[in-house]
C-alpha cells in the first residue's frame, strides 16, 4: 500500500505526457472532434494528477525527506499549471511540450518517491537503525 499512489502518479502522469504529445495530431482532425470537448480538460487532470501528488509526496516526505522529488514536483507540476493557463495563447506546439514536460519530470518525482520509500527498511519494535 505504501506505493500506491506513486504507482498510480506515474500512470497518470505518463498517459497525460502521451496525450498531450500526441494533441497535436488528434487537433489536426479536430473538424470530427467538437469544441466541447475540450472544455476543461487540463483542470480536470491537473486536479487528479495534484491530489494524488500531494498524497503520495506527503506520505514520502514523511520518511524520506528528499527534497529532489518535491523539486521535481514543483517544476513539472508548474509547467503543467503554466500549460494550462497558456492553452488558448501558444501555439498547440507549445502547449504539448511543457505538457509533456511536465508529464515527464511528474513521472520523474514518483518514480523517485516509490524508489526512496522502499529502500527505507521498516524499524521493528525494540530495535536500533
Amino acid at each position: 500500500m505504501r506505493s500506491t499512489a506513486d504507482k498510480i502518479g506515474i500512470f497518470l502522469s505518463g498517459l497525460c505526457a502521451i496525450q498531450c504529445a500526441m494533441l497535436p495530431i488528434l487537433l489536426s482532425v479536430s473538424a470530427v472532434v467538437p469544441s466541447w470537448a475540450h472544455f476543461g480538460h487540463g483542470w480536470i487532470w491537473l486536479t487528479v494528477i495534484g491530489g494524488i501528488a500531494a498524497w503520495s509526496f506527503s506520505r514520502g516526505w514523511q520518511k524520506h525527506h528528499d527534497k529532489r522529488v518535491i523539486i521535481l514536483f514543483v517544476v513539472g507540476f508548474g509547467f503543467l499549471i503554466t500549460g494550462t493557463l497558456l492553452e488558448d495563447k501558444v501555439h498547440i506546439i507549445v502547449e504539448s511540450t511543457m505538457f509533456v514536460i511536465g508529464g515527464v519530470l511528474m513521472v520523474m518525482a514518483h518514480w523517485r518517491n516509490y524508489h526512496q520509500i522502499k529502500c527505507i527498511k521498516p524499524v521493528i519494535s525494540g530495535q536500533k537503525q
